[in-house]
């Protein structure tokens, strides 16, 4: 209850605060390519075009990132990221590099409603400074079928993704709220091995200097399986390394 009302005092108070909007458009190439029954290597690109005024990264380079399914319920992940950030509010060649760990995991199924979490830690660096900063992301998301189709047909998708600094860092990052990320959007499998995903994305900075940045983004992404037949599961909640089933497995709901 505490952190619940940490957050919303957050969240209250960015909304107080004088907010700039910038719009965006998001685009992400993810490639998944399995290398053993339960080992997935990913990569992914994702270009974004902004106006002016919007605080963003034009440019984030994802290089293969592990990850290992313990079961159909539990996935875990490691890698690194590299986001070249840019925007009329933001010092001009600006860069992060970032490691991170995450687990992803089902939480369980209301009906034809899939319900999966996510956490992740993360340690980053901008060329500004020196610190490095811990931080974590919790993101809930929802998803279900949009058809009578139990499978291969559209996936409505809604996701909230909370960032949250647990140390301070001489570039600017500080302890407590950073960002929300707030999803809503489709899937739609074109093939056993690629997925399209249409969405909008809000995403809520925290305030600097009196000020919050708000982007409002349109999100248009491809995912590509670079595997064999993929039998898909009744409920697909997101594409990413190892959310699709083996044949002789639990589907994933």
């Amino acid at each position: 209850m505490a952190a619940g009302a940490a957050v919303l005092m957050c969240l209250s108070t960015a909304a107080e605060a004088d907010t700039n909007h910038g719009g965006q458009i998001w685009g992400s190439v993810q490639v998944t390519a399995p290398i053993a029954d339960d080992v997935f290597l990913t990569a992914e690109m994702q270009p974004r075009f902004s106006t002016r005024n919007a605080a963003t990264a034009p440019i984030t380079i994802i290089p293969p990132i592990v990850s290992w399914r313990k079961s159909e319920s539990l996935i875990l992940s490691g890698g690194y990221l590299y986001a070249f950030i840019d925007g009329a509010r933001l010092p001009h060649d600006l860069h992060e590099s970032r490691f991170f760990q995450q687990a992803s995991y089902r939480l369980g199924v209301i009906g034809r409603l899939g319900i999966r979490a996510q956490t992740r830690v993360e340690q980053r660096q901008r060329s500004t400074g020196k610190d490095w900063n811990l931080r974590v992301a919790q993101q809930i998301l929802l998803a279900t079928p949009l058809t009578r189709k139990e499978s291969g047909g559209p996936v409505g998708v809604v996701s909230a993704e909370l960032y949250w600094n647990l140390t301070d860092a001489d570039w600017g990052a500080r302890k407590g709220y950073d960002d929300l990320w707030t999803f809503i959007g489709v899937q739609y499998p074109v093939s056993s091995t690629t997925a399209f995903e249409l969405g909008y994305l809000n995403q809520r900075q925290r305030q600097v200097n009196g000020q919050a940045n708000m982007n409002h983004a349109a999100v248009i992404g491809v995912s590509f399986q670079l595997a064999g037949k993929i039998v898909p599961p009744k409920v697909v909640p997101t594409t990413g390394p190892g959310l699709q089933p083996l044949p002789d497995r639990e589907p994933v709901r």
